[in-house]
């Protein structure tokens, strides 16, 4: 079980760091060209949120499950360098960037032109992604 959640959970990162890229980029140049949001756009902000939840929700099945985590946990190492990233900072990173996204979907969704705070909101989304275990990720 851990296996394949932790596989999913990899490949998914890919569709869901794809999605956010192609999202920001039809974002900054909505906001900058200052044209009504299009269907597009709402569409593609759409499918990153539920992307951001899928990946969310299989996140916190690997939590659960992985030994790494328990184990830490367990023993009352979790606050050490090493698995402090995978027990606290990622885990927390990433439901920040799940309740931005979700923000910034809805402020899309709503508006008519893009706002500065939607701007916002997905910039800190991105930056969300300083918090992706990235050696671990790539080499699996």
């Amino acid at each position: 079980m851990q296996s394949f959640l932790l596989h999913l959970h990899s490949g998914w990162a890919y569709v869901v760091v794809l999605l956010t890229l192609v999202l920001l980029v039809m974002v900054l140049m909505s906001f900058f060209s200052k044209k009504p949001v299009t269907a597009g756009l709402r569409k593609i902000s759409f499918y990153t949120t539920l992307a951001f939840h899928i990946q969310f929700l299989v996140g916190i099945g690997l939590y659960l499950v992985s030994p790494i985590v328990q184990n830490s946990w367990q023993a009352g190492t979790a606050m050490q360098t090493g698995p402090r990233l995978y027990t606290l900072e990622h885990p927390l990173m990433m439901f920040t960037a799940v309740i931005l996204i979700t923000i910034a979907n809805a402020q899309i969704k709503r508006a008519t032109v893009l706002r500065p705070a939607t701007l916002i909101f997905l910039v800190l989304a991105l930056l969300c992604f300083y918090m992706i275990p990235w050696t671990a990720w790539l080499n699996l």
